[in-house]
């Protein structure tokens, strides 16, 4: 029997490790970059992780990941936004779930990650952090919208689940319930 997977639990668990490592790794890379480019790659960090949670609960390979976040790396160092990174960021971390985790139809995949990247973006214009400490909660904050993706599809997710085998003393011990209930009541 495999193990079950919890990505809603892990994935928010994930994003309040992330939000509490983002000051000291941003204040640290703020004294090699500058600061644009500092968030922009503490969150590409963060990003490269959950691909990797996304590998491991899509049961894929890593490689499978690597190429659109490698299309993010020339934005960090070629522009100076935030914004754009952002944007770019959403749709890459949109590409690699739809493509790894779960293997949905198109139009539906498709209208949950709009979903979810205008809910993202909205979130970011609505609250853009100006503080180290305003990024930190803005990245916990991603990863909850993130936990929607997995809301979405987990009642799909677990009709598709085998049923779990039983021995043959708890098959008899159910039907003698059964038989009792139908007896008494």
């Amino acid at each position: 029997m495999k193990a079950k997977k919890h990505p809603i639990l892990k994935t928010v668990l994930y994003g309040l490790i992330c939000a509490l490592i983002f000051v000291p790794l941003s204040l640290f890379l703020n004294s090699l970059l500058s600061w644009p480019r500092a968030i922009c790659l503490a969150l590409w960090f963060f990003l490269s992780g959950y691909a990797a949670l996304l590998n491991l609960w899509g049961d894929k390979a890593h490689i499978s990941s690597v190429f659109p976040l490698l299309l993010l790396v020339p934005v960090i160092f070629l522009t100076h936004s935030g914004t754009l990174f952002f944007i770019l960021a959403l749709m890459a971390i949109s590409w690699i779930r739809s493509g790894i985790c779960f293997h949905r139809p198109v139009a539906t995949g498709l209208a949950v990650e709009m979903l979810l990247c205008f809910a993202g973006a909205v979130l970011v214009i609505m609250f853009t952090p100006g503080s180290v400490f305003a990024w930190a909660v803005g990245v916990w904050m991603f990863f909850l919208v993130q936990t929607l993706y997995f809301i979405a599809f987990e009642p799909a997710a677990a009709q598709n689940e085998e049923p779990i085998q039983q021995d043959s003393f708890e098959r008899a011990s159910r039907q003698a319930e059964g038989i009792l209930d139908d007896v008494y009541f």
